[in-house]
């Protein structure tokens, strides 16, 4: 069920009582969502409370929690005393007077109490905290909005709150083992295991060791009971990390008859999971002919505003005395309009690629200028006649980051299944440098090089060398395995090739490429040795 709300945008109505609040938080995750998700708030603080989102994390609610108060945790954490909290209370209720109304906050910076830094991650302690609650709510509606307007930026300072965490913190907060079974259904009594994109985000969780244990009772599969029984933790323990990481899509069924992906009352809405901020990214009617001319002209002038060394104000199209708030507020336009994966709802996919390059290095310029101090020296450069270019983005292994790289790898394994190694390998070099050490984007790397040499002989054990590193790194990388079996089979190694081919099959079942491989083999072996019958 649709509605439009005074900012703008549609807003989706989501059934708690039949979809999770971890599940939605995923999927806003997933989809980069920006824009606000309305809940109510039950007794004894009853009323409508406002998450808001950007680029599929939460940065501010007014949740009401008594509890969670900045000023206590300041002094819970360590950075401020109770006294000093007292005094700093008291300075602000009761202002000097004809002076105007201070936050907290900002007055422990200004006697230097507190540095900017210390206060944008007590914010985000803040959040989270209060966060958590909301994960209590069984029924209720939520309101998904993609509505454009912010909190100010004096509420927030940038904080970002790390949602995987979050929800991994709201499930052992509230949820017990009854809620549990009636969200995930007779899965959680089945035998799991680990889907091979855990390793990608696994330190964004923040497990504990005695959860590493549980995970890694669940490879290559258990039922929840078994795992517990396995480490000596608790079933309820278990069954939390199991339906987190069910919520987030990084555990599935070990039985590939299983349907471990939620249908009927309990699944999330397509239109959801498509993004509500993205179906009005570029407006109905897009395939227009006004309309689509527009987003071309307007692609077009990006391109050739990057590859002339547009600075970073002139690609977000803001001037440079522009603040935080208006920089946000033109990468939410942009982004919305720009991103490769909103393109195909309005059937312009032919313009992806070109997009993709231009919505990275938009994510560049937005990067860039969300850091006051880099904004601020750009801004100085540009007043004394000085011309800089974008600069490049510090790789990272920030969630934001990390969910980057998925469109790149997408789009590398499209180009590998189509034989063009070239453009593959430009995929995933990009990856990479996103998300550096990633063993995955390291074997796919090593193959498309391979492939790409002129002298796969030569090449061959560089290639080999690759793998084997991968392999080390990330045991349980069924690409290097799969990877490493091609390369035996180049060198005519079936015995190898064939051991290969199982070990990736061992991690990902579903890896039919793997399992057609070892076919191939065995027929091939069989046939030629196959005795002719005696008449």
């Amino acid at each position: 069920m649709g509605t439009d709300t005074p900012g703008g945008g549609p807003t989706e109505l989501v059934d708690l009582g039949q979809i999770g609040l971890p599940r939605l938080v995923f999927a806003l995750l997933r989809e980069r969502f920006s824009g606000l998700v309305t809940l109510s708030q039950p007794l004894p603080e009853p009323g409508e409370r406002t998450i808001w989102f950007q680029g599929g994390m939460p940065i501010f609610t007014d949740w009401v929690s008594p509890d969670d108060r900045l000023g206590q945790i300041l002094v819970e954490t360590g950075q401020l005393t109770a006294a000093e909290r007292d005094r700093a209370v008291l300075a602000v209720a009761q202002p000097v007077a004809g002076a105007t109304h201070e936050r907290l906050g900002h007055y422990l910076i200004r006697r230097r109490l507190l540095l900017t830094a210390q206060l944008r991650k007590t914010l985000r302690i803040q959040c989270a905290r209060k966060l958590v609650h909301c994960f209590a709510l069984r029924a209720g509606e939520a309101h998904v909005s993609a509505d454009a307007t912010a909190p100010a930026e004096d509420q927030t300072l940038g904080a970002q709150v790390n949602t995987l965490e979050l929800i991994f913190a709201g499930v052992s907060a509230h949820y017990d083992l009854p809620r549990i079974a009636a969200e995930m259904g007779p899965l959680l009594e089945a035998p799991l295991r680990l889907r091979s994109s855990l390793e990608r985000y696994r330190a964004l969780f923040h497990f504990s060791q005695a959860d590493e244990a549980l995970l890694a009772a669940f490879a290559p599969s258990a039922t929840v009971a078994e795992a517990a029984a396995h480490t000596g933790q608790s079933h309820v323990r278990a069954a939390q990390i199991a339906y987190t990481l069910w919520a987030c899509q990084m555990l599935k069924a070990a039985d590939l008859s299983a349907r471990d992906v939620p249908t009927g009352a309990h699944a999330v809405p397509p239109e959801l999971l498509a993004g509500p901020g993205r179906k009005v990214s570029i407006g109905a009617g897009a395939t227009d002919p006004a309309r689509l001319a527009d987003f071309t002209t307007q692609l077009e002038q990006l391109e050739a505003a990057m590859a002339a060394g547009a600075h970073a104000f002139e690609l977000m199209g803001v001037p440079i005395d522009a603040g935080r708030p208006q920089v946000r507020a033109a990468w939410h336009t942009l982004s919305r309009r720009f991103h490769p994966d909103a393109l195909a709802h309005h059937e312009l996919g032919h313009l992806r690629e070109r997009s993709a390059t231009v919505f990275a290095g938009l994510n560049e310029a937005y990067q860039l200028l969300c850091d006051p101090k880099q904004r601020e020296e750009l801004a100085g450069l540009l007043r004394a006649g000085g011309s800089p270019g974008v600069a490049p983005q510090t790789a990272t292994s920030s969630a934001q980051a990390i969910l980057a790289t998925e469109v790149l790898v997408r789009e590398g394994d499209l180009l590998l299944r189509a034989g063009n190694f070239e453009r593959a390998r430009e995929r995933f070099t990009r990856a990479a440098a996103l998300c550096p050490g990633e063993a995955e984007l390291q074997a796919a790397l090593a193959w498309c090089e391979y492939q790409c040499s002129p002298d796969r002989a030569a090449a061959r054990e560089p290639t080999h060398a690759a793998l084997r590193v991968a392999l080390v790194q990330q045991p349980r990388c069924a690409r290097a395995h799969y990877y490493l079996g091609l390369l035996h089979l180049h060198t005519g190694e079936d015995e190898s090739a064939l051991a290969a081919f199982a070990s990736a099959l061992e991690i990902e079942p579903e890896m039919l490429d793997a399992r057609r491989q070892i076919h191939a083999i065995e027929l091939r072996r069989k046939s030629p040795q196959e005795p002719p019958r005696r008449r």
